[in-house]
């Protein structure tokens, strides 16, 4: 199974939102040899399952951070609740513009930072009420405890029934590092974030989609 993040993975580069179609015919061309493709976001859920139904992912659908894992009609909850109103509130008094997907999400709640602000400051504050702070590279994530994309990976590989060190993941961003140290294998395109190229065990030529596709040709050539 692949486990892929989609923004900045899947789409055209790095801070893009269209899709690459070199991705998309790399997916499909996956799930034709028997290689499941698990769509892992910070997206809300009805984006990501709607986006892996449209481009032929099959896999469990991993959204909002790893706290909602979705599959053939299941909905299973990894974190409980939502963010407290009061750090809302301090997040939007000091400039933090919300996600309009945020009226379709469970637990994790997106915001835009303004262009000017502290990271440390805002994990105190977030750490104070008790919750995990994700940056995407899109956007700033609070969610209760319990989710991640590792943990959201942990159940997708038991509703699939494979272990999760046969599980390659591929993303471009900070909050995917707890995919790749969860899977027992990780890749990322050419323009992922400095940290991420660090850590993974392959990191592709080619950017964003393209990224993506250079890694799909690599599994069905028997690479990974």
């Amino acid at each position: 199974m692949i486990a892929t993040d989609v923004d900045g993975t899947l789409t055209i580069r790095r801070g893009e939102l269209l899709l690459s179609l070199e991705a998309v015919r790399a997916i499909r061309e996956l799930e034709e040899n028997g290689i499941t493709v698990s769509l892992v976001s910070g997206n809300s859920l009805p984006i990501t399952a709607g986006l892996a139904r449209y481009i032929g992912a099959k896999g469990p659908v991993i959204a909002e951070n790893g706290c909602v894992v979705f599959y053939k009609g299941e909905t299973i909850h990894l974190c409980k609740g939502r963010p407290p109103v009061q750090l809302l509130d301090e997040l939007r008094k000091a400039g933090f513009k919300e996600s309009w997907q945020n009226v379709y999400r469970h637990h994790d709640i997106a915001f835009y930072p303004p262009p000017e602000f502290n990271k440390q400051i805002l994990q105190r504050i977030v750490e104070k009420y008790g919750m995990k702070m994700y940056d995407s590279g899109y956007a700033i994530h609070i969610q209760p405890p319990g989710g991640g994309k590792g943990e959201g990976l942990k159940t997708a590989a038991e509703l699939v029934g494979i272990n999760v060190e046969r599980v390659l993941s591929v993303g471009d961003g900070l909050n995917d590092i707890p995919l790749f140290q969860t899977a027992g294998f990780s890749a990322c395109p050419a323009d992922a974030d400095p940290e991420v190229k660090q850590i993974v065990s392959y990191v592709a030529k080619r950017p964003g989609g393209q990224g993506f596709a250079e890694i799909a040709e690599l599994v069905l050539s028997g690479f990974f």
